[in-house]
């Protein structure tokens, strides 16, 4: 894999697991 994909995934598992944490909070 290109660093740049490994870079955009954990981009966007950072951005689910905030608003996880988000939809967390509000139920």
């Amino acid at each position: 894999m290109e660093a740049e994909q490994l870079n955009a995934i954990e981009n966007h598992l950072a951005d689910l697991m905030k608003r996880s944490q988000d939809l967390r909070g509000y139920l």
